[in-house]
């Protein structure tokens, strides 16, 4: 990849996953536009007859307006760049106002991959991007030459070498494996937030049968109540 592209679009923690132009298959109508073109004004020149002397001339300029469209062609296809990185895909393109296509990995659900006949003999195909959000620069990628390749690499990156998307683990390696679901594996409680299979060893340790007594009523004993307050002893209602 050029170093130019590099240096002013990838961030330095970024792993470059695939850096491609599109394919040269691009480039056949213009060219073959071109040499019509060419045949037709050499064909006026010769066969054009004498009071029409003007034709051949326009023709030939006309000629000259696609090989200057030739020229525009050829330098845009050389300033196309398609980038697929660890974090994000990018294209840049644009010949005088230069624009760069940016998404993120974790935001494509799906990528379609299409190769027409031609595509096929002439070894290039179609991606479709497929993503959470609307109105996407990049839902298109034409002309992706060694698209076989190229859509390996792009999914072995999205969705990692097991086949799952690394966003899709909040947790990432430390998740466990068996028991509670990654999302339960910390219950809070009033005071503190303590493990959730550490509380389910504390219940254990004591007999099933125990019943906790916290919420019960406490009766005074029959007789005087004591208050605990200096103003002296609460006499017992009487009885009817």
């Amino acid at each position: 990849m050029h170093s130019r592209i590099l240096d002013r679009y990838v961030l330095g923690d970024e792993r470059v996953v695939v850096a491609i132009r599109h394919h040269w298959g691009r480039m056949i109508e213009p060219v073959l536009t071109t040499l019509a073109g060419l045949l037709a004004a050499s064909w006026l020149s010769a066969n054009a007859p004498p009071e029409a002397s003007v034709l051949p001339l326009v023709a030939w300029w006309l000629w000259f307006a696609v090989v200057l469209r030739l020229l525009w062609k050829a330098l845009e296809w050389r300033n196309e760049w398609f980038v697929a990185t660890d974090k994000r895909l990018l294209m840049t393109y644009g010949l005088i106002t230069h624009k760069v296509a940016m998404m993120p990995l974790r935001k494509v659900t799906d990528m379609n991959y299409a190769r027409s006949p031609l595509g096929r003999v002439l070894g290039y195909g179609q991606f479709i991007m497929e993503s959470a959000g609307q109105d996407q620069a990049m839902r298109e990628i034409n002309w992706v030459p060694e698209p076989d390749d190229t859509y390996r690499r792009i999914c072995d990156t999205i969705f990692g070498p097991e086949g799952r998307d690394p966003e899709d683990d909040p947790f990432g390696e430390g998740a466990p494996e068996t028991g509670t679901s990654a999302y339960n594996r910390w219950e809070r409680t009033d005071d503190q937030a303590e493990p959730a299979h550490q509380q389910v060893d504390e219940q254990e340790e004591g007999p099933a049968w125990e019943v906790s007594h916290e919420d019960a009523a406490f009766y005074a004993p029959v007789g005087q109540w004591e208050d605990p307050d200096i103003t002296g002893p609460i006499p017992r209602p009487k009885r009817n």
